[in-house]
């Protein structure tokens, strides 16, 4: 007697293979776009906080008695130098901050914060955040 082997697939076991795998990959682009919102508020953050920093940097070492200053207007961070210009970082849209506009001027030689003292901004992104906190020194937390 010859036994009948049968090749391949049901169409059940198909459907149900196919449904398990499109469960899982929902589930992976869910977790990927918020890492991605993870990503953009920490870079945005790290970006704010390296030029509080370098501002400080910069009233210390001054050697040209400038005036140095950090601002936001709109989405725009600025570090200014004598009232001009000379870095800059554009906040990605999906990034707020609190307080929605500021002016920071530091102090030559401590690089203190002249303007608040301690200073505190709150990014916020898909219901996110991260906070930065600039003591009245200026050094970043």
């Amino acid at each position: 007697m010859r036994l009948r082997m049968h090749a391949g697939f049901t169409l059940f076991e198909v459907i149900a293979v196919m449904t398990v795998v499109m469960i899982i990959s929902t589930l992976g682009i869910i977790n990927l776009s918020r890492l991605q919102s993870v990503f953009v508020l920490r870079s945005s953050a790290d970006e704010i906080r390296s030029m509080i920093q370098y501002g400080r940097e910069l009233a210390v070492a001054n050697k040209d008695m400038a005036s140095y200053n950090l601002s936001l207007s709109g989405s725009v961070v600025k570090l200014q130098k004598n009232g001009l210009e000379f870095s800059r970082y554009v906040v990605p849209q999906k990034v707020t901050i609190n307080p929605s506009s500021f002016s920071w001027i530091f102090s030559s030689i401590t690089g203190g914060v002249q303007t608040c003292a301690p200073c505190q901004l709150m990014l916020t992104s898909n219901g996110l955040n991260e906070i930065i906190n600039i003591q009245s020194n200026g050094i970043v937390d």
